[in-house]
């Protein structure tokens, strides 16, 4: 039988349940029932009246079904519980015989057709990338994180496992290696943990527990002296995961002694507990969304007792758009509870985000990107731009985010892509300052409501993103909102010889404040400078535009889908600080320059018109139309 039969009959089965809206609950219904039909070819005992038989015909299907589950429970306790008895009792039967005779295909045929048809029924309620709420690690991501933490025998314990497809990678990966592994699972949804349960015992694995429940309140794996420690721990868990911080206040456990993340963000307690749930010389690996890295108040307080506990031995930034369900970047932070001596107090940064292949509508690790990120991973070896060991003195705040530890990088800049190597400037005698030493540096408002609006106030004119375009402030287009508090209004205009510098969106935007018409308001998407006297605007864009410039800008921009600049963070940018003199020559060339290139696209507009004025003319067409606004 080949796999595009076996896929038909996977859709097939599907659709004869088409009744049944709930995605989750097709998926169980179909894995039950290819459980009880490889249970039957491992059991002779199942064999005489198992599936094959009982399915026959429909008569006193939903008690034969029934009998079998049971039947097959006590022959593998193992499987224990995981048969929703009382939803087979409650289907139809005729839609049950419909469904069964589909799949009878599949009884004559081997345990790896089985396999198959579980693969694809998997991949077919997949497909969207979420099941029942849980974002589904993809299989290159599983396959690197197995390879990376280097699973080669003992217990690996995964707390939001899911359909268990990251512990399977980590027992095939062992099994490649003649290793052997005994995985234990957990998952607050009972679907998942059902699935989950059946999906390990159709692939083989022997050694396999799988529980339920709420891993951060309530976890399973506990003995009379704590938590059960593993010799690896794998997590790939909901990003940004809501979760009940008073429920563990005042456990015993002692997951939580770097702090308790907020419960807004539940992405570095369940880290903080695979890492309590860790032996000595575990090892684990944590796929974390990249705010995780260098979020603030709290979590930058375990952070810091993180890194300097020196239990993080990797942070490895990883492609977008790897999943189904959202284009987020993802990036995989590293433990180590026994560091190799040449590791310890630093930490290995790997930028692997440009490292995909892509896949219809989605990107993909392939075997030459991931043994590139294993083997330079494994090596510790140094490739600017791409990887390098940062000690642990060096991490300031906290903060993991990875382009803030590269030297080199590329930026797209005016004179093209162009590789920047920062560290050349600032270990040179070029005299610098810092941003904040030669501007005064202010945030824009944050925009009002509509029923804010509503309520009246002083009219004001304000300065949005689509607002500033090739550096020039469109004034013809900016909009009218009301501020109630006029006196909280004055901290938010311009003045001329100020520069705005936008501070949301990928895209970096300058632009130099002329003489202002009217009150003019700059909105929370810029940050304003306001040179203190021996700077000039026209110098900080022309330093800001540069490319060592953009990389700095580019380098403190956080954010998964939207950029951010916080003033915090553009306060600590240098500045090259020549001698006043220099900083006005600088800016004088820059506003000649631009103006140069103004007039010359001006012109070469104007004769492309006139280009095709006589192309119309010669057509014989130049007066069936005539002019009537200039063109833009």
């Amino acid at each position: 039988m080949t796999n595009t039969e076996i896929g038909k009959i996977v859709e097939k089965a599907l659709l004869s349940l088409s009744g049944i809206e709930n995605s989750t609950k097709r998926l169980e219904i179909a894995m039950e029932h290819f459980t009880l039909l490889y249970a039957e070819k491992c059991s002779d005992s199942l064999k005489e009246e198992g599936w094959s038989v009982i399915t026959r015909d429909g008569y006193h299907l939903k008690n034969n079904l029934i009998a079998v589950m049971t039947k097959t429970e006590e022959t593998f306790p193992e499987l224990n519980g995981v048969f929703d008895k009382q939803r087979v009792r409650k289907m139809d039967e005729t839609v049950l015989f419909a469904f069964t005779s589909t799949l009878r295909s599949l009884s004559h045929s081997s345990i790896e057709n089985i396999r198959e048809a579980v693969n694809q029924l998997l991949a077919n309620v997949l497909e969207g990338g979420r099941m029942g709420g849980e974002l589904v690690t993809p299989d290159s991501v599983n396959t690197l994180i197995t390879q990376l933490v280097d699973v080669t025998g003992g217990e690996v314990y995964d707390g939001t496992a899911g359909v268990g497809k990251l512990l399977l990678e980590a027992h095939a990966y062992a099994a490649r290696k003649n290793e052997e592994v005994e995985v234990f699972a957990q998952d607050i949804n009972t679907t998942m943990a059902r699935v989950g349960t059946m999906h390990l015992f159709i692939k083989g694995v022997k050694k396999s527990t799988y529980k339920e429940g709420d891993t951060l309140t309530h976890p399973q794996y506990v003995t009379s002296e704590g938590l059960r420690r593993f010799d690896y721990v794998l997590m790939n868990f909901p990003f940004g995961f809501h979760w009940h911080p008073e429920k563990v206040k005042n456990e015993l456990y002692g997951r939580f002694l770097y702090g308790i993340p907020p419960k807004q963000s539940g992405d570095l307690a369940f880290m903080l507990h695979g890492l309590a749930s860790m032996k000595e010389t575990g090892r684990g690996a944590f796929l974390v969304p990249h705010g995780a890295l260098f979020r603030g108040g709290k979590e930058q307080r375990i952070r810091e007792e993180l890194i300097q506990s020196d239990v993080i031995e990797g942070i490895i930034g990883l492609p977008e758009n790897l999943f189904a369900h959202t284009a987020i970047p993802s990036a995989l932070i590293l433990v180590n509870r026994n560091k190799d001596a040449s590791r310890r107090g630093k930490i290995f940064f790997m930028d692997a985000s440009h490292r995909f292949q892509k896949e219809r509508r989605r990107n993909y690790l392939s075997e030459e990107d991931i043994e590139t990120i294993v083997d330079s991973f494994r090596e510790g070896r140094e490739t600017p731009g791409f990887s390098i060991f940062v000690s642990i003195t060096d991490i300031e705040e906290g903060s993991l985010a990875i382009q803030r530890y590269f030297d080199v990088d590329d930026v797209d800049s005016h004179l093209g892509v162009v590789t920047v190597n920062s560290k050349l400037f600032r270990d040179s005698f070029i005299p610098k300052k810092e941003l904040q030493q030669v501007a005064d540096i202010y945030r824009g408002l944050n925009m009002p409501s509509k029923s804010q609006a509503k309520d009246g106030g002083t009219s004001y004119k304000v300065i949005q993103l689509t607002d500033v375009q090739n550096g020039e402030i469109l004034w013809d287009q900016l909009q009218t909102i009301q501020v109630k508090d006029r006196r909280k209004a004055q901290q938010y205009l311009i003045r001329e010889g100020d520069l705005i510098l936008s501070a949301r969106g990928s895209a970096i935007k300058t632009a130099e404040v002329p003489e202002v018409p009217e009150e003019v308001i700059l909105s929370h998407n810029f940050v304003g400078l306001r040179p203190y006297e021996g700077t000039t605007s026209s110098y900080l864009k022309a330093y800001l535009e540069s490319p060592l410039g953009l990389y700095y800008l580019t380098s403190i921009q956080k954010g998964s889908s939207v950029k951010v600049i916080s003033i915090k963070d553009i306060k600590s940018v240098f500045v090259p600080d020549p001698p006043v003199e220099t900083k006005n020559q600088i800016g004088q060339e820059l506003r000649k320059e631009e103006r140069k290139y103004r007039e010359a696209v001006r012109q070469a507009e104007l004769d492309l018109q006139e280009g095709y004025k006589k192309m119309y003319q010669d057509m014989g067409i130049g007066k069936v139309f005539e002019k009537t606004e200039p063109s833009s």
